[in-house]
């Protein structure tokens, strides 16, 4: 059935604040429209985004330089503008593709592992991130634009189904981003944002073409193609290409794998047909996940911008039942997944404006026993206004307004006997249709002194789900000590996403939020050495779980605080070593758990219930971990990297909180070595292994256990043209 979400609870004085809302909205995108009329006849529209932030010259500090260089990091996450990590408004980290290259990384999990306060957890139908001990609460972004996880939560594309190769950089905040970013922007955000044309062309060709007469241009084009192979039946290609003329460059990539779950070891499996009986087969063996992506970009004049990207994938793996690890059942999921952008950027005035705007379709479909259990298709429609002007000559204000529509269809197959039976599963699900709508105002400023600089950032949505309206609040501070030292401190708040209202059974949905105060030393020298220590306090509020056998638990808070220590060394241009410590403190209530054991109807019509309760601890994954590793430059053509990686052990409960324990972890140990330009220019070979001390371990997933990947190995080919 289809139903439009409206919310009961909101009052009259509601109701005039929502009519005062959309007055404001008509009033923003009328004076846009007289805007974009007039640009024509504004002679600073040929200025590009950096030329903006030139025009007070040496009014601006050092502070609040914005910059665009290919030389030195730079980050877009935090202020929605070009900036150094350093002076950027949250605690930021970034990997860009060197690194990602160098250091052999080849998911955006393993980029994840590497960064401080990051645990992520291979459940098996994919990884799941936890930040400082808080799951499914990180927002991750695809140039810019959010990847939905929809109701279950549980799609991060943290595997082989995005390619690294096409990526530029990664931004990481840790902290709560909802100001600039709206839902989910909750624990932290991960912001991908791949490769345009200007970015990989450096060769020239020339192209004659016929028009009345031979004419000639001259353009700058560039690609690579890789090909890499390993143990798990893994088979990857990959292939990119850009162009660049004189006004306009363009990009396009083409990515496809193939993998297979536990090495592909036969496993007995129990599953249930459609007529109900119950089925034992043996040694059935799990079939090959596949994968494939496709991206493109074009972008003109720097001002305006279409890109896209394609994703989809079939991932097969194989679920167990914590008390009967002889059987499982094959289960699969696939999430394809599109989206296109358009944005367009433009001075007027000494103010940059920003319009935004895209649409995606993603559908969302988990498998068991070889029947749809859960399907989700959204539809989502995205616009923004973005503007940013300097206030004082020195000042930054940015202010914008954006309007989001979803619209998700959604089913619910059968669920397979020996889940339905017994005790195995009381899940209540109400299969509805649903849309929303999601009306955001929301501003930042910063402002530079002598001493530093300070910011504060306010945003205000309004979506037809929630049962109120959603404030996020930021504020902080930015003081360098010296010329190497510098003192960050950062106060956020954010909220998420709700379970879909399958899961609830409710039309208005209570959303949980978090706020998280960051206080972070850094140093760093003129060479490149880091050396830098945050600490952090978070509280969680209104937090609710998902059990197997019960749904979602009543709402519950946590509270937060840890340590985050990371230091890099670098010795000329042939060793860097490097060292991360995460210690999380928790505290905080259980998870409550209910479900209806029987009903009685009495003669009058009325019902006795019998509920059964119990509670279950807070998922908190590793408390502690540990990350350390070297970079070796043997010569101009061999390069050797070498990374260790522990955690503390990790503690599951399985079947309404009656089997718990924990799940020890080993060393895990990964390798790489990288000969360039060997056997031709322009070649390069990898040769790598993970988890070279062939450690076991086990990873809790919904049901019961699942085990880590053993000893691996794989090769790569790479040509760059």
């Amino acid at each position: 059935m289809g139903c439009k979400v409206e919310n009961p609870n909101h009052t009259n004085r509601d109701i005039i604040i929502k009519i005062w809302l959309t007055f404001l909205y008509l009033i923003f995108l009328i004076a846009s429209g007289l805007i974009m009329v007039g640009l024509s006849k504004v002679s600073a529209l040929s200025l590009s985004d950096s030329d903006m932030f030139e025009i007070n010259g040496d009014d601006i500090d050092d502070t609040m330089l914005m910059f665009v260089g290919e030389e030195l990091d730079v980050v877009t996450v935090a202020s929605r503008t070009p900036e150094s990590p350093s002076t950027a408004p949250a605690v930021v980290s970034v990997v860009d593709h060197n690194d990602i290259v160098n250091y052999g990384y080849k998911t955006l999990a393993e980029v994840l592992s590497s960064i401080p306060g990051f645990y992520i957890s291979d459940q098996g139908m994919g990884s799941l991130p936890y930040l400082r001990g808080i799951s499914n609460g990180i927002l991750i972004l695809y140039d810019g634009v959010p990847v939905p996880t929809g109701g279950p939560r549980s799609y991060y594309p943290l595997d082989h189904e995005l390619s690294l190769n096409s990526v530029k950089r990664i931004e990481v905040i840790r902290g709560p981003g909802s100001v600039l970013w709206g839902a989910d922007a909750f624990a932290g955000i991960v912001n991908i944002v791949p490769f345009t044309g200007k970015d990989v062309t450096s060769k020239p060709v020339s192209v004659k073409y016929s028009q009345k007469k031979y004419s000639q241009k001259d353009y700058l084009v560039s690609g690579k193609a890789e090909v890499s192979a390993g143990s798990k039946r893994t088979l990857k290609g990959f292939a990119d290409a850009g162009c660049k003329g004189k006004n306009w460059d363009a990009y396009l990539s083409a990515y496809g794998g193939q993998n297979q779950y536990d090495n592909g070891i036969p496993v007995n499996v129990i599953f249930s047909e459609k007529d109900g009986k119950s089925i034992v087969g043996n040694n059935e063996t799990i079939e090959n996940s596949q994968y494939r992506e496709f991206t493109a970009n074009f972008n003109f004049k720097d001002s305006f911008s279409l890109s896209g990207r394609y994703s989809d994938f079939n991932k097969y793996d194989a679920q167990t039942l914590s008390d009967a690890v002889s059987f499982g059942w094959l289960s699969e999921k696939k999430v394809p997944a599109n989206h296109i952008k358009a944005n367009y950027s433009t001075i007027l005035g000494g103010s940059h404006w920003n319009m935004t705007a895209y649409y995606q379709d993603v559908s969302y479909d988990q498998m068991y026993a070889k029947q749809t259990s859960i399907e989700e298709d959204f539809s989502i429609f995205y616009g923004e206004i973005l503007w940013d002007h300097r206030f004082f000559k020195r000042g930054l204000i940015t202010a914008g307004i954006s309007y989001r529509e979803n619209d998700v269809q959604s089913g619910w197959g059968f669920m397979p006997e020996y889940l339905l039976s017994g005790s195995y599963f009381k899940q209540p699900i109400k299969e509805v249709d649903y849309k929303n709508s999601l009306k955001s105002l929301f501003s930042q400023y910063r402002h530079p002194f002598n001493w530093g600089e300070i910011w504060a950032g306010f945003r205000f949505d309004d979506n037809s789900m929630y049962e109120d309206y959603a404030p996020s609040y930021s504020v902080g501070v930015n003081i360098p000590l010296t010329d190497k030292w510098r003192v960050k401190t950062a106060f956020g708040t954010g909220y998420r996403t709700p379970y879909s209202q399958q899961w609830t059974g409710k039309e208005i949905l209570t959303r949980d939020e978090v706020s998280t105060l960051n206080l972070q030393a850094e140093w760093i020298s003129n060479q490149g050495d880091t050396l830098s220590a945050t600490g952090y306090v978070s509280r969680l509020s209104d937090n609710v779980q998902t059990d197997p056998y019960a749904g979602v638990s009543a709402p519950s808070d946590q509270d937060f605080s840890g340590v985050e220590l990371f230091y890099k060394k670098k010795f000329a241009d042939k060793l860097d070593i490097y060292t991360s410590i995460s210690k999380i403190f928790y505290s905080g209530d259980n998870y409550n758990f209910s479900v209806i054991e029987k009903s009685i109807l009495r003669p009058d019509g009325s019902h006795v219930d019998t509920y059964h309760n119990w509670t279950e601890e807070y998922e908190l994954g590793a408390d502690f971990i540990a990350n350390s590793g070297f970079l070796w430059h043997f010569n101009s053509k061999v390069d050797f990297n070498l990374n260790a990686f522990w955690t503390t052990p990790i503690k599951y409960t399985y079947k309404e909180n009656t089997i718990t324990g924990e799940y020890d972890n080993p060393v895990l140990v990964n390798g790489e070595i990288r000969f360039k330009d060997i056997p031709y220019d322009d070649f390069m070979i990898s040769v790598g292994c993970k988890n070279i001390l062939d450690g076991e371990f086990t990873y809790p997933s919904f049901y019961g256990a699942v085990n880590g990947d053993p000893l691996t190995g794989y090769a790569v080919i790479r040509y760059s043209f």
